[in-house]
């Protein structure tokens, strides 16, 4: 799951007339995973080559262009969209856009050459997510839960008391850019040249991590000493 970071907020005491007496206590889980899944947008246009390929060809092209990527394009290829339009020589076109699901920075990195072999540009990596994100987040929860209670359990016996039942939970649901993805962005690792005349290595594909976070504020029930 990668490393977990908690933090814990000012706690506030309370107690009014009628009311229980209750300390609250904020706390943040954290954890940064790697991306496991990628969507790579590929769009054959009849109109790049002004008509010199076909779609069937252009498809003919994009299936080779798997195949030697070691693609499953039964599994990991759907077709997106589909369209026709015509030009000021009223010459009719076929577009269609398919989207295809990589695992890995490597495995884009190979679909990408194998589809520039093939002549095929009009591709880009759309988004990167991490298919257990849910996994993730709800063992974060726990983890931000357990943080809360210890919390509030050292405060209390820092006063000669202890904590009781949890009388309220406040949880946000956090907002992911593009989902479930946060820091989506697609990095160029930097091209590095061995000495002087040397060939550059060019760079390549690579993903940043996603960072998750939760956060809780849980209100306990403070206990009077000897209880």
């Amino acid at each position: 799951m990668g490393v977990v970071a908690l933090f814990a907020c000012t706690p506030s005491f309370s107690q009014g007339i009628d009311e229980k007496a209750y300390v609250d206590v904020s706390a943040n889980a954290r954890a940064k995973v790697l991306p496991d899944r990628a969507e790579i947008e590929i769009t054959l246009k009849e109109s790049d080559n002004k008509g010199r390929y076909s779609m069937e060809e252009l498809e003919k092209r994009l299936a080779v262009a798997l195949s030697e990527a070691n693609v499953d394009a039964g599994e990991q290829l759907s077709l997106y969209r589909q369209y026709v339009s015509t030009d000021k020589k009223r010459r009719i076109y076929q577009y269609k856009t398919y989207k295809l699901v990589v695992y890995t920075a490597e495995e884009a990195q190979i679909v990408m050459d194998a589809l520039k072999a093939q002549e095929l540009s009009n591709s880009r990596i759309l988004r990167t997510w991490c298919e257990n994100y849910k996994q993730v987040s709800d063992s974060l929860k726990v983890a931000a839960v357990k943080s809360a209670a210890s919390d509030a359990r050292i405060l209390a016996e820092g006063l000669g008391q202890s904590i009781g039942s949890a009388l309220k939970i406040s949880y946000y649901a956090p907002h992911y850019t593009g989902g479930v993805v946060r820091n989506t962005v697609m990095l160029a690792a930097k091209a590095e040249v061995a000495d002087e005349g040397a060939a550059v290595a060019l760079p390549k594909i690579e993903f940043d991590e996603i960072e998750i976070e939760e956060s809780v504020n849980i209100r306990f029930e403070l206990m009077p000493a000897g209880e």
